[in-house]
C-alpha cells in the first residue's frame, strides 16, 4: 500500500489480519484491514482516529477496530476506515481540547481510491450533540457525504438522536451480529478486487 496524503505507511499482522495504515506524526490518514483479499472492502466513516497512529505500537488496544474486524469479518468484508477528523486520540475530549490542529495540512476525501468501493457505512457517533463544536462537526459531515455521493450507503441502527451509532455502542447494546446482517444483506461488490486495490495502488 502507497500513501495518499504524505504520509508514512505501516503494516502490521494481527489475529489474522493484516492491518495497514498511514501515519503523519499526531494523525493517521485511514486505516485498511484486510482478512482476505477475495473479499470486497467496505468505506466506515469514523469521528477521529483512536488508539492506532504512529508505528502501531498500540495497535492491539485499538477496540473499536477489534469490533469492526470481528463485525466485517462475519460479513466477508475488509473495513477501510476514514474519520471526519485525522488527530488521533482515543479520547475525543482530547480532540477538542486541540481542535486548532484537528486536520493535517490536507484532508484525505479527495484522495480515496472509491473505485474499491461500492457502499459505506456512517459510525462516527453523537458528537455533533455534545455542544462542543457541533456546527462545524456537521460542516465535515456534509463534505465527506458529498466526496461519498457515488456509493451506496448502507444504512445502519441510530442513535435515539438520529446520529450513527459507535461500533463501541454495537457491542455494548449486543447488536455486532445484526449489523454483520446488514452488512452481508447489502450489495458490496467493488469494482476491483482488494488484491490489486490497496490504497494508493
Amino acid at each position: 500500500m502507497n500513501s495518499i496524503n504524505g504520509g508514512q505507511v505501516f503494516s502490521h499482522e494481527l489475529d489474522g489480519w493484516s492491518v495497514s495504515w498511514e501515519s503523519d506524526g499526531n494523525y493517521r490518514h485511514w486505516c485498511h484491514q484486510i482478512k482476505n483479499p477475495e473479499w470486497n472492502s467496505l468505506l466506515v466513516v469514523m469521528f477521529n482516529p483512536g488508539s492506532l497512529s504512529g508505528d502501531g505500537s498500540n495497535l492491539s488496544k485499538d477496540t473499536t477496530l477489534r469490533i469492526l474486524r470481528e463485525v466485517c469479518g462475519a460479513a466477508s468484508l475488509n473495513p477501510y476506515v476514514i474519520n471526519l477528523f485525522d488527530y488521533a486520540s482515543p479520547s475525543p475530549q482530547d480532540l477538542f481540547d486541540n481542535w486548532n490542529i484537528r486536520d493535517s495540512n490536507s484532508v484525505v476525501f479527495d484522495k480515496l481510491p472509491l473505485p474499491i468501493f461500492q457502499s459505506y457505512i456512517l459510525a462516527y457517533g453523537d458528537y455533533e450533540n455534545w455542544g462542543q463544536r457541533d456546527s462545524e462537526i456537521k460542516e465535515r459531515q456534509k463534505l465527506v457525504l458529498k466526496h461519498l455521493e457515488s456509493l451506496n450507503e448502507i444504512l445502519l441502527p441510530t442513535n435515539n438522536s438520529g446520529t450513527p451509532k459507535h461500533p463501541m455502542i454495537w457491542q455494548r447494546q449486543k447488536i455486532k451480529p445484526n449489523i454483520s446482517a446488514l452488512l452481508q444483506a447489502a450489495p458490496n461488490k467493488s469494482k476491483h478486487s482488494d488484491a490489486a486495490s490497496c490504497a494508493g495502488v
